[in-house]
């Protein structure tokens, strides 16, 4: 089995499920290094799980840190890309973001159903990189949120595209445009999440709910293909979405950048409480 520096990997063959999850290492966000680490890491599953004697029909996302799924960007980086005005260095980190979430939401380009079993808080990117995934599986006590605009910008790397394709309009511009925290019950209220989880029980409800999912495989999975025709997302929308967001960061004011550098030094206090 590959190993990779930013994601562990384990395969359950009886299972046919890969399991990956971001390595406890440094800051749990979406840093440079570990998007570039993860479209190898995409190119490396396709190929590995294409050869017949590697079966697979579940590839589930998690976290290795403690109480955190994702806080998302990175957005120390942000800051220094936007004020050394290097917008082709943030449209780099953007595309790859895109990749990202476009392998997740597309399975990889193979025949199995994405889960993503987030057991920690889930914010900006993080939120987004569920969403891509067809099922969530949520602790009860976990929280999300997409907090752009507390420093005047928007979430770019597919939560309109997503949220807009599961939640009525008027839900997503709520959530949106509010930065609020929401627990997990209520967005399975809206039906973004799949399951609710009791904290600490994560493996075991994972492997009971593929247990249920697989004997009705054919039907789940071919489900969620004829929702993705009905209502295709194309990587261009993707791209297109974040392109205009890279734009945007570079027209927000100081005052948006300073508040921008407050939640970053926020969130790395937050981190290591946890931790």
């Amino acid at each position: 089995m590959r190993e990779f520096d930013c994601v562990s990997v384990e395969y359950f063959k009886e299972e046919q499920l890969l399991f990956w999850r971001i390595k406890d290492t440094g800051m749990p966000n979406f840093c440079l290094k570990g998007l570039q680490e993860f479209k190898e890491f995409s190119y490396w599953v396709k190929n590995y799980f294409s050869h017949p004697d590697r079966p697979l029909k579940f590839i589930v996302s998690g976290s290795e840190h403690h109480g955190i799924y994702n806080m998302g960007g990175d957005l120390p980086f942000f800051l220094d890309c936007i004020t050394s005005n290097n917008i082709e260095r943030l449209r780099v980190y953007a595309h790859l973001c895109i990749d990202a979430i476009h392998n997740i939401y597309t399975s990889f380009e193979l025949p199995v159903i994405t889960i993503a079993l987030v057991e920690g808080n889930a914010y900006g990117g993080g939120f987004e990189c569920a969403l891509a995934h067809d099922f969530i599986l949520a602790d009860e006590t976990v929280q999300f949120g997409l907090p752009e605009n507390k420093f005047n910008l928007f979430p770019g790397m597919g939560g309109y595209s997503l949220l807009y394709r599961k939640l009525h309009a008027v839900d997503v511009d709520a959530i949106i445009r509010s930065g609020k925290v929401y627990k997990a019950r209520y967005l399975e209220s809206l039906g973004l999440i799949e399951q609710l989880i009791t904290k600490g029980l994560g493996r075991k409800s994972l492997h009971s709910f593929i247990k249920k999912i697989d004997e009705r495989f054919n039907f789940e999975y071919h489900h969620i293909q004829c929702k993705k025709v009905i209502n295709p997302l194309f990587k261009k929308e993707l791209l297109e979405i974040t392109d205009i967001w890279v734009d945007a960061c570079m027209k927000i004011k100081p005052f948006d950048l300073r508040k921008m550098e407050i939640l970053a030094k926020a969130q790395a206090r937050k981190t290591k409480s946890i931790l």
